[in-house]
């Protein structure tokens, strides 16, 4: 995407200049214009590509100067088969007698696509063309169109076609078949595919044929029934093709009639279709079938029956989870915890209090694994009361779905008179509901609570669990448990706080970090306090940049100032920026330190150019290799890149259950709402210094479909008119110190420059907001501005943060 990127964003700077001359000439009269020059052929398929979402009626000429050229043919009627004129449609049409070969039967192939129905005159013959390419797209294309002249035309053909063209004109015949079923022409469709449907056909266009033929029928079932049965491989699939699209009990029960008398292949393709169906009706002919002395019989009977929700099913499942091997057991647990449906809630019930011990075992684990907090009570109970077996089982389950109720009892078992034998599952069920708990106090209470009389094995375990919760309560135990005189205790709280502490746990971290008795905790409690600075993101950056500070003076190993640069490097500050460069003389963190370097200056180019520059050029006379290039690098793309806005501050990724992010594109989540409450936190710079001109919004999407919005403050030393230059991927809105200024709802990749508006800065600090949405892929954005004439503006400075 980056590649991509970057040609289209070269192509976008050499092909489509805007000056402020240029400036009623619209996007499509400069693609137009391409096509009409002499530019290379790669540059006019280019034009064509935007010309398909950016062309009107206007364009249709430019592009039907394309087709008959067969190396921009492709981008022509690519653009031309969805424009919504009939121009398009006319100029696809009269391109056909002029083009030969492949390129001819790509322009058949788009008006098929368009299902123009005034071209059927002009594709009958050509479906019996010489050219094979030619009469097979001709033939496809008459059945996109379908009707009567069509289905005429194709079988007119047939008899004189090339033999390589007719498994195209029977898929022809096949679309215009489908066309009338759809439009509930059922006797016309089942004659059409019956006719299809000859012995010499290829079996895949039998197979489409028969299942046609099956879903056009007044009464599918006995022709599901007879493909079933039947040794007619074609028959077969399309029989299991239909039973996917066919409604109703009748059907099911007739496949299901078909298992026990099927060849172990065909009863597994059946039994898998009828899980997807989900029709308790087939539920007893699987269950049947997992008795099979076939194990992939057995596996497929065992896997459906998990999506069936018959109550009949559980017990079969429970016994193959608990006495089965290998694959026929995992499917049975999956299927376990899978089943829903009337009834079997009660059957698991039912099978908790009278099954074996082996089948409770495999009870209690699926419970755990169906996350059904209603069997909360029960576990509890087989933890108390059970079994070995059922004990430990409980106890794990617990940890899956376990809530703050769990967690008293849980304590008592762990503090009892005895040790439990399960004492570290029980031990890692408190500690993963702490991590999942909504409720700290909750959780804390007991467990703080019974820490004062445990014995200090179990006081380590409870410690361990409790650190999880970060609540102040909690954070107040570790710090007396530093101080404990039970070396043991000391060394569990230390761990926990380096592993699970929050912020706050931060100053005891850098204080143990330099004190601890051990050096072990010295090193664990100094990696522990780095951990917490990568957590400071949405913190001031003068926070952020001390914590950095303290952080690299306690650091005295190459290992821990290793550590602490990976941090610092994400600290856009110039004391941070000098700390990275006294750091380059160390020969044992030199890389790290001159990678550091470069980073932070590359994101400092927008509000301390001079200082950057100043950074980066002592870098590429003296560093590595590696940092000389990289700080080359960083150097061309600050001359190339001028006037972009490289110090953002972002928030999000925001998203709405069901909906598309062009959907979202006009829903106003907080950033957008006033007085609204938004965790803004600073952008890091990307990682490659020579797209630093780029806001890099990937790494907090964190998935598709979503919006997220970045700010920035521009300072400009006195009031002026300012060409905005946005580049994004995809969709954006910007606001500019409050006002909407340009907006574009689409899906692309970013190219600097992609849309361009004008905004009045006034002197002093100007607020940028920009909302960008994410389909899939890359996602990035770009601002960039000018003075009004296209020249850089001088003085400019960017600065992240929220206005002051």
């Amino acid at each position: 995407m980056v590649l991509l990127a970057s040609v289209l964003c070269l192509l976008s700077t050499v092909l489509c200049p805007l000056s402020t001359a240029a400036a009623a000439e619209t996007e499509e009269d400069r693609f137009i214009a391409i096509l009409k020059s002499d530019r290379p052929s790669n540059e006019k398929a280019w034009a064509c590509r935007k010309l398909k979402f950016a062309g009107t009626v206007k364009a249709v000429p430019a592009l039907a100067a394309c087709l008959t050229d067969k190396e921009t043919a492709h981008s022509a009627r690519y653009a031309l088969e969805t424009m919504p004129y009939p121009e398009a449609a006319a100029a696809l049409r009269d391109a056909v007698p002029k083009a030969t070969g492949l390129t001819k039967a790509g322009i058949i192939d788009s008006i098929g696509d368009r299902r123009d129905k005034e071209a059927v005159p002009l594709l009958a013959p050509l479906a019996a063309d010489a050219d094979a390419n030619v009469a097979s797209a001709a033939a496809v294309a008459l059945g996109k169109i379908g009707g009567p002249d069509a289905i005429a035309a194709l079988k007119a053909a047939r008899p004189k076609a090339p033999d390589a063209a007719k498994p195209a004109l029977a898929d022809g015949l096949l679309l215009c078949a489908d066309h009338l079923l759809r439009a509930g022409d059922k006797p016309g469709a089942a004659a059409l595919f019956k006719e299809v449907n000859q012995p010499a056909e290829p079996e895949h266009i039998r197979t489409a044929a028969l299942v046609g033929m099956i879903l056009a029928a007044d009464d599918p079932v006995p022709l599901l029934a007879s493909g079933l049965a039947g040794n007619d491989r074609a028959a077969q699939r399309a029989a299991l093709d239909a039973l996917h699209e066919l409604k109703g009990e009748a059907a099911t029960k007739a496949a299901a009639a078909q298992i026990a008398k099927a060849d172990p292949k065909m009863q597994v393709a059946l039994i898998e279709v009828l899980g997807q169906r989900g029709a308790a009706a087939a539920a007893a002919a699987i269950i049947e079938a997992t008795k099979s002395a076939e194990p992939a019989v057995r596996v497929a009977a065992l896997h459906a029956l998990g999506f069936l929700g018959d109550p009949a099913a559980v017990s079969v499942l429970l016994e193959a989870a608990a006495k089965a091997e290998g694959a026929a057991q995992e499917t049975a647990r999956d299927a376990l915890a899978r089943i829903t449906g009337k009834g079997v809630r009660e059957a698991l019930a039912t099978q908790l209090e009278k099954g074996e011990p082996v089948v409770q075992s495999e009870l209690i684990r699926a419970l755990g694994a169906r996350r059904d907090t209603a069997a909360i009570p029960v576990l509890l109970k087989m933890a108390r009361e059970g079994g070995a077996a059922a004990h430990a089982a409980a106890i794990r389950s617990l940890a899956q779905l376990g809530d703050e109720t769990a967690v008293e009892p849980l304590v008592r078992l762990l503090t009892g008179a005895d040790v439990d034998p399960n004492s570290d599952d029980i031990e890692k069920a408190l500690a993963a509901i702490c991590s999942r708990s909504k409720k700290p106090d909750a959780c804390a209470a007991p467990i703080l609570a019974a820490m004062k009389e445990a014995v200090v094995p179990v006081r380590c375990a409870l410690l361990r669990a409790v650190g999880r919760l970060n609540s102040p309560a909690v954070l107040q135990a570790l710090r007396a448990a530093v101080e404990d005189k039970q070396a043991a205790v000391r060394d569990a709280a230390i761990r926990t706080l380096a592993e699970n502490a929050g912020l706050d746990g931060a100053p005891d971290l850098l204080r143990l970090a330099k004190e601890a008795a051990e050096p072990t905790q010295r090193v664990l409690a100094l990696r522990g306090y780095w951990r917490l600075v990568g957590l400071t993101a949405g913190k001031p950056l003068d926070e952020r940049l001390k914590m950095c500070e303290a952080g690299m003076a306690a650091s005295t190993r190459p290992e821990d100032k290793k550590m602490g640069l990976t941090e610092l490097a994400n600290v856009p500050h110039l004391s941070a920026l000098k700390l990275a460069e006294s750091l380059c003389a160390d020969a044992a963190v030199r890389a790290e330190a001159e990678a550091a370097t470069v980073r932070i200056a590359a994101a400092l180019l927008g509000s301390h150019r001079a200082e950057a520059k100043a950074a980066l050029g002592r870098l590429a006379a003296d560093g590595s290799p590696a940092a000389r290039a990289e700080a080359r690098k960083a150097l061309d793309a600050l001359d190339q890149h001028v006037g972009f806005i490289t110090a953002w501050q972002v928030a999000g990724p925001f998203r709405q259950q069901g909906k598309m992010c062009t959907q979202l594109f006009d829903t106003p989540f907080p950033p957008e709402q006033p007085d609204a409450k938004v965790a803004w936190k600073a952008l890091p710079p990307p990682a490659d210094p020579a797209l630093a001109w780029q806001a890099d919004l990937l790494p907090v999407a964190d998935g598709e479909q979503c919006v997220v919005y970045i700010r920035s403050r521009v300072i400009v030393p006195k009031e002026m008119k300012a060409n905005l230059e946005i580049g994004t991927d995809d969709g954006f809105k910007l606001w500019v110190n409050g006002k909407l200024i340009h907006s574009n709802n689409v899906m692309r990749p970013i190219v600097a420059g992609q849309d361009k508006a004008q905004a009045t800065l006034k002197e002093g600090a100007n607020d940028f907001l920009l909302k960008v949405t994410q389909n899939n892929m890359g996602f990035a954005a770009c601002v960039r501005l000018r003075n009004a004439d296209g020249s850089p503006i001088e003085g400019i400075r960017f600065e992240p943060g929220p206005p002051k």
